[in-house]
């Protein structure tokens, strides 16, 4: 983890279990490791802690830290370990995972012995030297957990219980952590799950399913209009749809490699006629097939067949969470056939691609960097194919991406099973960072499935082939831009564009008349002629973000004018009906950032 306070917050739930222990004596410690911008607790206890509890844990958490303890580290022998944890049976299951790795055994001693604070844990660290670094802390939350973040993990000991987690931050100064509480308050008012409520773009059901978003008609205008931006986008850059059936035989998944490599994130097969069929959790062994339904020559390439695929993958209940991690999305997703000699430029292009995405959005390449995914080569047997031509494909990568000039970074172990690959992280206005696409460079399908073309010399040759989805899903890219925009969305993606209103019931035909005008161009406008006043249906407006609110009174009527006001709060005055259209219109068509 590349966060200089690590050792500092890791420190600080050390401090906290301490806490935990001596206010919860039967409290067995699962395990507590620090994470972005924080850290979490996970134990084992029958009592319910709750938020109320905060503050006399809090409390006794800063007695220990100005107790000013120690901490220091030795090596062990594995039985001296199983002594002192023979209680624990979350901690004897850590030592039996360090043994089969092959590592040292080391725990962390906190203060010395007889101290009341004193503490020692099996950890890896690393610590700060003292407790008194811990300048500033914070207790946030409390959640359920399973051991491991599984459901299915079912060791005789937890009996699959749920176990009970405390998430909580640390900085080395209070105005620092002030700043920090201020974010994330900041992100409780933009978290998509809220404003998607309040704002009607989705729902869940339980009738429906966990991870199967339901979207709204609000919320089907946003993924329509992404989806015609994608798809005008794609036919100047010469891509070709295609569409493909959501199921497949097991055959197919089994030429490609994801039976069994990515069994356990797809559904259980169904039985058709004796043959087991798959809900498909990707689109690129369908497209393969098409690529192969005829005969391709060096003169039909680069071959782009781009598809708005709807795929369906197994997440683990604990980890879904609203649109970030469903069971069903729907990809911007697209394969590009080429030789390998045009590969390198195909997939810069494809880098290029993502940047005027992101640019149009108002992202600039400090709001996104690239993670270049490795495979982990002590672990080679989770990875497909020959290393000769991950070595190339890799190198192809790099050399793109080193010319598109896009900040990156190397997470060793994070390749898919057949090859390197490449992922968009893009960072929202407040600072949360999301995964939002992943491309790769493949020259390894090509081979399972025998992707031939006819070169120019007329011998057989196998392409490369490039995944490439730069909007990612319509649900975690859709996630994103309500937080990003905090719901209040440019004029071209709000659900609801113009809301004209007319001050009394005698304006009412005058306002339905523009409001049909603004439609004739295109634009999603409506009149609010409730029996409310004015300053009401302004302030509903202005609660679901609507960019525009056109008022019309006596004097706009007679003057064959509107009031324009926009969701900020501004007001422009009075203005010409013909010329506020033509200047909302501008602002939808260009895509703009601005109201005005």
């Amino acid at each position: 983890m590349n966060d200089p306070l690590m050792p500092l917050r890791h420190s600080c739930e050390h401090v906290l279990h301490t806490a935990m222990q001596i206010l919860y004596p039967s409290l067995k410690k699962v395990m507590g490791p620090p994470i972005e911008n924080g850290y979490y607790l996970d134990f084992d206890l029958e009592e319910k802690v709750t938020d109320e509890d905060f503050q006399k844990i809090e409390a006794l958490m800063q007695k220990i830290i100005e107790a000013n303890l120690k901490f220091d580290v030795k090596e062990v022998t594995e039985k001296e370990a199983r002594e002192i944890f023979i209680d624990n049976q979350y901690k004897l299951n850590t030592l039996d995972e360090i043994k089969d790795r092959g590592e040292k055994i080391t725990l962390y001693s906190m203060g010395e012995v007889g101290n009341k604070y004193y503490d020692l844990d099996l950890c890896g660290g690393p610590h700060v030297k003292n407790t008194s670094e811990i300048k500033a802390f914070k207790l946030l939350s409390v959640a359920g957990a399973y051991y491991k973040g599984s459901e299915k993990n079912k060791q005789s000991f937890s009996s699959n219980k749920m176990l009970q987690r405390i998430y909580g931050t640390a900085f080395d100064s209070k105005e620092k952590l002030q700043k920090h509480l201020e974010m994330l308050e900041e992100a409780k008012k933009r978290d998509h799950r809220k404003l998607g409520q309040e704002l009607e773009l989705f729902t869940f059901s339980d009738e429906v399913g966990p991870g199967l978003p339901l979207w709204t008609p609000n919320g089907t205008i946003i993924r329509e209009e992404l989806e015609k931006w994608a798809k005008e986008t794609e036919k100047e850059k010469g891509y070709l749809r295609v569409a493909t059936p959501h199921i497949a035989k097991h055959t197919l998944f089994e030429i490609s490699g994801h039976l069994p490599y990515y069994k356990d994130d797809m559904y259980s097969p169904m039985l058709i006629d004796d043959e087991e069929y798959y809900l498909k959790g990707m689109n690129c062994p369908h497209h393969h097939m098409i690529y192969k339904s005829k005969p391709r020559s060096y003169k039909d390439l680069p071959l782009r067949f781009a598809e708005y695929g709807a795929v369906y993958r197994y997440e683990q209940s604990g980890t879904l969470f609203g649109l970030m991690r469903v069971r069903f999305i729907c990809q911007n997703d697209a394969h590009i056939y080429c030789s390998e000699d045009d590969a390198e430029e195909e997939f810069l292009n494809v880098l290029k691609l993502h940047e005027y995405y992101y640019n149009t959005l108002g992202l600039t390449k400090d709001d996104y960097h690239i993670v270049i995914g490795l495979p982990d080569e002590s672990k080679r047997d989770k990875y497909h194919g020959d290393k000769a031509l991950w070595d190339k494909a890799e190198k192809m990568m790099r050399s793109a991406i080193k010319k598109s000039a896009i900040r990156s970074a190397d997470d060793i172990g994070g390749a898919a099973f057949y090859g390197p690959k490449v992922d968009f992280n893009i960072k929202s206005s407040i600072g949360r960072e999301f995964g939002i696409s992943t491309n790769q460079l493949d020259l390894y399908m090509p081979t399972r499935f025998n992707l031939e073309y006819t070169g120019k010399d007329g011998e057989k040759k196998l392409c490369a082939v490039i995944h490439r989805a730069p909007l990612g899903s319509h649900e975690r890219f859709i996630g994103f831009l309500i937080e990003h925009f905090g719901g209040a969305f440019p004029v071209w993606l709000a659900p609801l564009q113009i809301k004209v209103i007319p001050i009394t019931e005698n304006q009412a035909e005058y306002a339905k008349s523009i409001t049909e005008n603004l439609k004739a161009v295109g634009l999603r406008a409506e009149t609010d002629d409730r029996n409310e006043s004015m300053q009401s249906k302004i302030r509903d407006a202005q609660i679901f973000k609507v960019p525009y609110m056109l008022v019309v009174g006596k004097r706009e009527q007679e003057a064959s004018k509107v009031s324009v006001r926009l969701r900020t709060g501004e007001d422009l005055g009075a203005m010409e009906v013909d010329a506020t259209i033509n200047k909302i219109r501008e602002m939808y068509l260009t895509k703009s950032l601005n109201l005005w």
